[in-house]
């Protein structure tokens, strides 16, 4: 049983059993999907693998047998079909439910956080209320005093109802969230320029900006105290709608998300284009917003509107993607098309990203410092690469070295095979404060202003002229995933693998202890098994050596 991904969708095959060629032929079976995700389609197969085996089973049984090949393979095909639209009605149906379902805890929730306010509001109310009818009270013993005696009370009395009003008024406005704050668009930029000074990466920070402009473009440029729980709901409920690459179409490029939307909700099912991810609306979307609101609270006096509610992204979104580590077949593939490369970025990193498992913004950013050899207490030398330490700047002293996080900055060891493959006699050739890959910081005599983001679309183009590129799938990071299986493969300790990767440790004991590799897990690591059948003589070969 396997899924072949066509333009016009999914399809299910299965092959027929040998014992019934003669009464089926031996062509597979083989049912349309259609255009579903590939998670659904996966899960629609297994059902239908285990319907088509215990067709197999009757088709094996004398109440067949009277039944002419065409006729029978029809029949079993016709079967898989109906059970396929009885699936299809079954998770139609379970759709129906849980968009009601949503629809009810959206309404509950609306419901529980009106009572909480009337809570609040009632007490407040009953005492304006008695205020009033004191006031009421104290009008009617005024006027039933001598016209002598009224003048002066009159004057106090209308003072108390003035500031009555006042009262009425600051309560109706607390009540409505307050005195309107800056609009959403100006806090914006001062909550910019605030994050500027926390180390955040600029492009990071610029990206972040863009998508709070998206959302301001669809609920509009308000005062920052007056979006509500619904606005960001409805914003999320649209982006569950968005073609995932829609800044790449000409005529939509700058528009909208709104009319990205539509335009996708209006062409024929076949030719949509895959939407946003559920990782991409959280990671890119929501989380900004997220972040933004709980800042801007703090600063204008204001209950964020995102403070204990739950976003909710519908199941109509594409499923997020999940990586593969590569196959040793896979790899070998790579890695002879990599050693002949000339450039030392293009041939060098395939093979680190494999075995060490570093990022390729960690790799891109190494200098020649950063290789270097570790003696143990035991004589033992192991090769390492460095990333605690900050960079050389090019006009000399330092630049602090950017990582993903904190358990980024470690110590890498390295296998012992790139001693005897070149690489630490190509490292060695590389000056301290020289850049280990050099061209990976330019595009012709042109600097690229990402040379990470740059290094990793020429790795990816690689990876499709070898064939084994999967979108979003088996790209350059799949390497992490690689190198993860192959030190669990080998039993290394998983915290001993967490520090090698630059994880962070999930539990307090493990973050108890060195925080970088002791000398016996680089030695671990340093002869760690590599996978059966993995081919790495491409790199031994004469004239592959990069300079």
């Amino acid at each position: 049983m396997y899924l072949t991904y066509r333009k016009s969708g999914v399809r299910f095959q299965i092959a027929v059993p040998a014992d019934l060629h003669s009464r089926l032929g031996r062509t597979p079976i083989r049912i349309p999907l259609g255009m579903i995700a590939a998670t659904s389609a996966r899960r629609i197969a297994r059902l239908l693998s285990g319907h088509a085996e215990r067709l197999f089973i009757a088709a094996r049984s004398q109440e067949m047998n009277a039944m002419s090949k065409p006729d029978l393979r029809d029949a079993l095909i016709a079967e898989l079909q109906g059970q396929l639209a009885e699936m299809a009605d079954q998770f139609q149906e379970y759709r129906t439910n849980s968009e009601r379902r949503l629809a009810v805890e959206v309404e509950n929730a609306r419901l529980v956080g009106e009572n909480q306010t009337l809570a609040k509001v009632v007490p407040i109310g009953e005492h304006l209320g008695a205020l009033a009818d004191g006031m009421e009270a104290l009008e009617a013993k005024v006027r039933s005093l001598p016209r002598s005696q009224q003048g002066g009370v009159e004057d106090a009395l209308s003072l108390l109802q003035d500031q009555m009003a006042s009262l009425s008024q600051a309560v109706h406005m607390s009540l409505e969230g307050g005195p309107p704050r800056p609009l959403l668009s100006e806090v914006l930029e001062d909550w910019v320029e605030v994050r500027s000074g926390f180390g955040i990466a600029a492009k990071k920070i610029d990206t972040d900006r863009n998508r709070v402009l998206d959302f301001i473009a669809f609920a509009g440029d308000k005062p920052a105290n007056k979006y509500t729980y619904y606005d960001v709901q409805r914003f999320t409920n649209l982006l569950v709608r968005v073609p995932g690459n829609y800044s790449k179409i000409p005529h939509l490029k700058g528009k909208p998300r709104q009319d990205a939307a539509d335009y996708n909700d209006r062409l024929a099912p076949e030719d949509r284009m895959p939407t946003l991810s559920v990782k991409s609306i959280e990671d890119n979307y929501l989380s900004p917003l997220r972040v933004l609101f709980r800042d801007i609270a703090a600063e204008h006096s204001f209950r964020s509107p995102l403070t204990d509610v739950e976003i909710r992204i519908s199941s109509d979104a594409t499923p997020s993607v999940e990586r593969l580590p590569f196959a040793v077949p896979k790899l070998n593939r790579w890695f002879a098309h990599a050693a002949k490369e000339e450039r030392a970025d293009m041939k060098w990193l395939p093979l680190l990203g494999t075995i060490t498992g570093a990022r390729i913004a960690e790799l891109i950013f190494l200098q020649g410092k950063d290789i270097y050899r570790m003696r143990g207490d035991d004589g033992l030398e192991c090769w390492v690469l460095d990333l605690r330490t900050d960079l050389i700047a090019e006009g000399g002293g330092t630049q602090k070295r950017k990582t993903k996080n904190k358990p980024s900055r470690r110590l890498i060891a390295l296998h012992e095979s790139f001693e005897t493959l070149g690489f630490i006699r190509y490292a060695q050739s590389r000056r301290d404060d020289k850049w280990l890959f050099p061209a990976a910081f330019y595009y012709g005599k042109r600097r690229v202003s990402d040379p990470a983001d740059a290094a990793s679309k020429r790795m990816n183009r690689m990876l499709k002229d070898v064939g084994i590129h999967e979108r979003q799938v088996q790209v350059f990071h799949s390497t992490r995933h690689t190198a993860k299986d192959i030190m669990r493969m080998a039993r290394v300790d998983e915290r001993t693998h967490d520090l090698q990767t630059g994880h962070a440790l999930p539990t307090v004991s493990k973050r108890y202890g060195l925080k970088h590799l002791a000398q016996q897990e680089l030695e671990v690591l340093r002869s760690l098994p590599l996978p059966d059948g993995l081919d790495l003589t491409p790199y031994m070969e004469p004239g592959a050596a990069a300079s």
